[in-house]
Order: structure tokens, then C-alpha cells, then sequence
């Protein structure tokens, strides 16, 4: 045990400093420096918010400038397809006008050609008949009148008939070529037809639309619907499936299917009461047999039409 308390004579002077070692050492007092906190001078939630919602209405501003443009490239890519539509059919139609010109002013040529043959035909027999009559009548004074006139009116009557055929048989050729212009013609005009409704169907989206509402018109009853289309108009009449539904309200649902069958632009639509062809090709034969019906034509025929087409 350490000592504490001493007695002079165990007390001694020293000159020196002396260092006492200390049982413990002390640190200096930690002094807490309180660090200053920066002031926050950035944007409020307002802020915030109110630049939100700037943002909100710039982005629908612009989306809507995009769809605007969008809208009018789609329009001018229709307007092109229609005009390009409509020059063919006017140099299409313009050349049937040329070949109707060309072959009127033949069959013209030919039936006047044929007329003046006819009448000169005509004008050779009256003097060939009146040639016979007179020699006959000569004959007759020498051999006897009535045996004469006889011969001549027998003669007269042989050269009578054969004018009669004479005239017959340019009266057939004149129809005939009348009846080739007329064919040809109507062939035409059903061939521009086809082509002018292909090019139509394939380039506006609108045939196929319009094409599907005017077969679900038809449908009779409330049911489900299987529409059969070209691969390459699935896509479109399932985007458009509602308003289908929505211009036609006895349908109920619509199932689109790709049938390699139907060209692009037409459609089937199939019910549990039967089907409705609205394929393109069905739709123009059907046209083809109103024409042909009408038509002065009877060597003409669909079958030569879908041979000429391909």
C-alpha cells in the first residue's frame, strides 16, 4: 500500500525539477464544432409539379404534332395511289376510245367498200338483164316473140336471184364486222376493269373495310362471325374489329383468319347460317355476267374474259 502521509525526516530536498509519472494520461477536451448546414436553394415540390405537368403538356402537344404528321403523309401516300389509279384508267380509257375510233372507221370503210361492190353488182345485172331482154326481144322476132320473151324473163329471173345473194352476203359480212368491234369493245372494257379494281384494292385501305362492312350487312341473326381475309389485310380488319362491330349491330364477335384463297381487298365471312363471298374475283364475275347478259355478243364468254385477265 502506497504511503500518504510522510515525516520530516523522510522528507528530502531536492535542487532538481522532478517529474512525477502520472497514473493515467488526460486528453484534451474534445471540443464539438457543430458543421453549418448548407441552406437548400433548389426547386420546390412545386415546383417540381408545376414543371411536370409542362412537361406532361408539351409531350401531348407533340404527340400530337407526330400523329398530325403522320396523318398527312398516310393521306398523301392515299392521294398518290388514287391519282396513279386514275391516270391508268385514263390512258386505258383513252386507248379503248382510239381502237373503237380505229375499228369504226374500218368497218365503215369496209361497208362502204362492200356497198359500192353491191351496187355495182346491182348496175351490172340491170344491164346484163336488160342486155338478155333486148337480145331476147331481137330473138323473138326471128324465131318467134313468145319463145323470145320467154328465155329473157327466165334469164332475168336467174340474174335476179343471184343479186338477191350478192346482197345477203354483204349484209352478213357488214354484221360481222359489226359484231367483232362490239366484242372487242366489251372485252376491253372488262379487262380495264379488272386491272383498274386490282390496283385500287391493293393500294387503299379502304377497299377492305368498306368490303367487310358491306358482307357483315348481309348476315342475318346475332352471332359470331369468322372473316376470312388476305394475309396481308389480317393486320388492319383486327385493328378495326370494334367498329366493324360497332356499323353492324347484329354482329356479336368477329374471328379474323388468313385464307390464302382471297385476294387482297376481299373477304369471306362465314355464320352458322352459311358463308358470304365478298372475294374480289366473285364480285367482278358477277359484274362480268350483268355485262354479258346485256351485251349483243354470243361468242364471248367469262372463261375467255379469266384468260384474257391472266
Amino acid at each position: 500500500m502506497a504511503q500518504s502521509v510522510f515525516r520530516a525526516n523522510q522528507v528530502t530536498s531536492k535542487k532538481d525539477k522532478v517529474l512525477l509519472k502520472l497514473t493515467r494520461e488526460f486528453a484534451p477536451p474534445v471540443v464539438e464544432v457543430e458543421e453549418e448546414v448548407p441552406e437548400y436553394t433548389g426547386p420546390t415540390a412545386d415546383d417540381l409539379r408545376r414543371e411536370a405537368e409542362e412537361f406532361k403538356k408539351q409531350w401531348e402537344a407533340d404527340k400530337q404534332d407526330l400523329i398530325a404528321k403522320a396523318q398527312e403523309q398516310a393521306d398523301a401516300v392515299v392521294k398518290k395511289a388514287e391519282e396513279a389509279a386514275f391516270g391508268i384508267v385514263k390512258k386505258q380509257t383513252d386507248q379503248a376510245q382510239v381502237i373503237k375510233t380505229d375499228a369504226e372507221k374500218q368497218a365503215a370503210s369496209i361497208i362502204a367498200e362492200a356497198e359500192e361492190k353491191a351496187q355495182k353488182i346491182i348496175s351490172d345485172a340491170k344491164n346484163e338483164a336488160q342486155s338478155v331482154l333486148n337480145k331476147a326481144e331481137a330473138d323473138g322476132l326471128a324465131q318467134g316473140r313468145d319463145k323470145g320473151y320467154a328465155e329473157g324473163y327466165e334469164e332475168a329471173d336467174r340474174l335476179i336471184k343471184r343479186l338477191h345473194t350478192m346482197v345477203e352476203a354483204v349484209g352478213a359480212k357488214r354484221q360481222e364486222i359489226l359484231d367483232s368491234t362490239e366484242q372487242q369493245i366489251v372485252e376491253l372494257v372488262l379487262l380495264m376493269t379488272r386491272k383498274v379494281v386490282k390496283i385500287l384494292s391493293e393500294n387503299q385501305k379502304s377497299v377492305i373495310l368498306s368490303n367487310v362492312v358491306q358482307a357483315l350487312k348481309k348476315v342475318r341473326g346475332r352471332g359470331e362471325i369468322v372473316l376470312k381475309v388476305n394475309l396481308a389485310d389480317v393486320q388492319l380488319t383486327t385493328a378495326h374489329i370494334k367498329d366493324f362491330i360497332r356499323e353492324v349491330e347484329s354482329v356479336k364477335a368477329i374471328t379474323v383468319v388468313e385464307d390464302s384463297s382471297v385476294e387482297k381487298g376481299g373477304c369471306i365471312v362465314e355464320t352458322d347460317f352459311g358463308a358470304i363471298d365478298a372475294r374480289i374475283s366473285s364480285q367482278l364475275s358477277e359484274i362480268e355476267s350483268k355485262v354479258l347478259e346485256v351485251a349483243p355478243i354470243k361468242s364471248i364468254s367469262k372463261s375467255d374474259m379469266l384468260g384474257a385477265e391472266a
